[in-house]
């Protein structure tokens, strides 16, 4: 099928590719950034990134509320005005020198609320642009845009950075937003939405009330999302900061790293062009199999190390595809299985997990690092399988159960007789 061809839904991926284009140029120069304003203080550069994951404790239910109860279309847009506005006063600050830690720390808390509001209006809007059928593909279509921008935007940065300093790139992102507004300005959206009043309190209450609907009715989604989040907190730390740290105690530089992470991004795109040729149909259980096999594969990279880093390389490759199967595939059931009044609400619950299990996961990967990086690498690698193939268990059994509870049901005697 031709993405491009649906309106709405080829201007949420061409909004989605440049704006995520700018964030990782952004990424790239905010480190130098924080790191030159802190002098190479890594305590205040810990400390600055800790506010960076920290709102999404807070805003990402809001996010998930505001993309249930308010035009997407408005949301979408208020979250990247946010940003831009934000990106614009972070160049010009730069650019006179006056950055300081209160300015990176305001920066980081208010780029963070503005993704929290536009990735559960962005998992919304999609089955709403698109074919039940055809969401998988959507699905697929979307990984391989937001791979692709990981890979343009660090090499734009690279091409600002070789003619000028690092506060252009800060003005590259906010021409990115600019552009993206303009873009999303086109979509078109029916007005389904019931304007409910914003109260904190009542987001919260009716998130929370959510979730326990989510247990009662949808477990087997309940599962993944609770799965999903464990295994993000181990593969956070095992591809931010084991992989990186066990290539360079090993006595290569960061150019085999490079290598590496630019094989698993070329392995993602790849996976999200091939998911929607080999899976048709997406289920809970799939999901956690993903993860088992993710998991496995991480197991065989922290083997293969023990002989030959060379060998990090192919795997890193094979890797990729498996991670894209695991977003593209997690992404659809939470798209499919939650209630249509809910799928904002779902996402903002698994953004607020995920997020503070991938903000956790540095500071588990320093703390059981002191051990030896290599008994880390297979002890989180192992518990990423382990924690995917538990949730397979406990999935398979509440099918069984529920398929138990449905034929007694329909076979027992009725009292009339």
């Amino acid at each position: 099928m031709n993405w491009m061809k649906v309106k709405n839904f080829r201007t949420l991926l061409s909004s989605l590719f440049i704006s995520k284009s700018g964030d990782y140029a952004y990424e790239v120069v905010f480190v130098f950034i924080v790191l030159e304003s802190t002098h190479n203080n890594y305590l205040l550069t810990g400390f600055v990134y800790f506010f960076r994951f920290i709102p999404f404790l807070f805003f990402g239910p809001v996010g998930g509320w505001l993309a249930d109860n308010y035009r997407l279309k408005n949301n979408l847009l208020l979250s990247e005005w946010l940003r831009l506005t934000v990106s614009l006063l972070l160049f010009i600050t730069s650019l006179n020198g006056a950055v300081n830690l209160t300015i990176l720390i305001v920066a980081s808390i208010l780029t963070t609320i503005g993704r929290s509001i536009f990735q559960p209006s962005y998992q919304t809007a999609v089955p709403r642009t698109v074919s039940a059928d055809r969401l998988t593909g959507a699905n697929g279509v979307s990984q391989v845009a937001e791979e692709t921008a990981s890979v343009v935007g660090p090499l734009l940065c690279s091409l600002i950075l070789s003619f000028t300093d690092k506060s252009w790139v800060l003005l590259f992102n906010s021409v990115t937003y600019f552009v993206s507004i303009i873009i999303l300005s086109t979509f078109s959206e029916s007005d389904s939405a019931t304007g409910a009043p914003f109260r904190i309190k009542k987001v919260y209450k009716e998130t929370f009330s959510s979730i326990k609907l989510l247990y009662r009715d949808s477990c087997g989604l309940f599962i993944v999302i609770l799965g999903s989040s464990v295994c993000i907190l181990f593969t956070g730390s095992v591809i931010r900061f084991i992989i990186p740290a066990v290539t360079l105690s090993h006595g290569q530089g960061e150019v085999f790293t490079s290598w590496i992470f630019s094989l698993m991004a070329a392995g993602t795109i790849t996976g999200g062009l091939l998911y929607g040729r080999f899976v048709r149909s997406t289920s809970p259980e799939k999901v956690m199999q993903h993860w088992f096999i993710y998991g496995l594969l991480l197991l065989l990279m922290s083997f293969t190390a023990f002989y030959s880093l060379a060998f990090l390389l192919p795997l890193a490759f094979v890797l990729g595809i498996s991670g894209a199967f695991v977003d593209i595939s997690l992404v659809t059931v939470i798209q499919s299985w939650s209630p249509e009044e809910n799928i904002g609400k779902t996402f903002g619950t698994f953004s607020t997990l995920a997020n503070t299990a991938e903000a956790l996961s540095g500071l588990i990967s320093g703390l059981f690092a002191v051990g030896g990086l290599m008994i880390v690498f297979v002890g989180m690698s192992s518990l990423i399988a382990l924690t995917g193939i538990t949730s397979m268990t406990f999935l398979t059994r509440k099918t069984v159960k529920n398929n138990h509870s449905s034929s007694t049901g329909r076979n027992e005697p009725d009292g009339s007789s």
